[in-house]
């Protein structure tokens, strides 16, 4: 019994501990990039712009998106140039749980998530990522969402995307 009892609570706790998992870009192929994108990605991109959309962003959730999406742009190759291509990012959909509820009733409230509409050239494409551990707060979801980002366009830029 004491055995099952074990087994139950390792099985809840690695579940309730698990973390988030970035969707890859979803690209919308009635708009992909051709060969003039390709061409002009190739030369840079503009550092993004976020567009909260009316959703009350914390601006460090927003700073963590912007470095985990130049971080990530530098692995793919991805130059940021001033006069590059524009990015613009639009938030779509925002939830942010306190620390306090994450930390004191975890899964027990609604996650934290961020879904967003990125703009390059004629291309879009759409990012999301949701956490609902204890551990992982907004600021992990904003660092994959920013991650993915920067995958999408250097996938339009026929650049491979690193791990």
């Amino acid at each position: 019994m004491i055995r099952k009892a074990a087994l139950i609570t390792a099985v809840t706790s690695m579940a309730l501990l698990a973390g988030c998992a970035a969707t890859q870009p979803a690209m919308d192929a009635s708009r992909p990039a051709d060969a003039q994108l390709r061409a002009s990605l190739a030369a840079g991109i503009a550092t993004p712009t976020i567009d909260a959309n009316g959703h009350d962003m914390d601006p460090e959730v927003a700073k963590l998106f912007l470095d985990a999406f130049a971080q990530q742009a530098a692995k793919d190759g991805v130059r940021i140039v001033a006069n590059g291509v524009p990015v613009k990012i639009t938030v779509e959909e925002y939830n942010a749980r306190s620390t306090a509820a994450r930390l004191l009733l975890g899964v027990l409230v609604s996650g934290d998530h961020i879904k967003a509409s990125v703009n390059v050239g004629v291309s879009s494409f759409v990012v999301e990522d949701s956490a609902k551990t204890t551990i992982n707060g907004i600021g992990t979801v904003a660092k994959n969402v920013g991650f993915e980002a920067a995958n999408g366009v250097a996938t339009l830029a026929g650049q491979p995307v690193a791990n």
